[in-house]
């Protein structure tokens, strides 16, 4: 008897062996991505002057922005139509632009770059989890201006009436 308890002692102690040899032999690593925030600063809502022809409608920045990287960056889109007027059939065509610059003045629009609805500009994602708070149009840096031009002949083949355009900004994040 003393025999069998001796190999069952020892069939169990090596069966209690087996259990540690069986583990499994991986560890697993999680991480969480957060959402990227941000608040997109855009022109307000403004009267522009009959006959005007440039018009600096104000800036369009970047702020309060997190969850970014190198790569990461967010793409705004901007969405519009001609003046349009309730009371009659005529619109007011114009181009909307961006520059870099205090603004530009009505005699010229320094460094512009015109945008057709539809077309976007990045701000690019920083290492630091930020984005750029502005963006740099063709090399330069500094402030974007939104500017709206409406030709003279224009101004000149609208009837009277009140008009209304719409710029839609869409803002998304995007990787590179």
């Amino acid at each position: 008897m003393k025999r069998l308890f001796a190999v069952l002692l020892a069939v169990m102690l090596v069966a209690s062996m087996a259990t540690v040899v069986s583990a499994e032999n991986t560890t697993t690593l999680t991480t969480t991505v957060p959402a990227a925030t941000y608040t997109l600063n855009i022109p307000a809502d403004q009267e522009i002057p009959f006959g005007v022809q440039k018009t600096d409608i104000g800036e369009i920045s970047v702020t309060n922005s997190t969850g970014f990287a190198d790569g990461k960056n967010l793409k705004v889109t901007f969405t519009y139509a001609d003046f349009e007027s309730a009371s009659n059939s005529t619109t007011i065509p114009f181009e909307l632009t961006m520059l870099q610059s205090e603004g530009f003045s009505t005699t010229s629009v320094p460094d512009t770059w015109k945008v057709k609805s539809g077309e976007s500009i990045e701000f690019t994602g920083n290492t630091d989890g930020t984005v750029k708070e502005t963006v740099a149009l063709g090399g330069s840096g500094g402030l974007c201006h939104v500017g709206v031009i409406i030709k003279s002949s224009s101004w000149g083949k609208a009837l009277a009436g009140d008009y209304t355009a719409t710029i839609t900004f869409t803002a998304e994040v995007v990787v590179e």
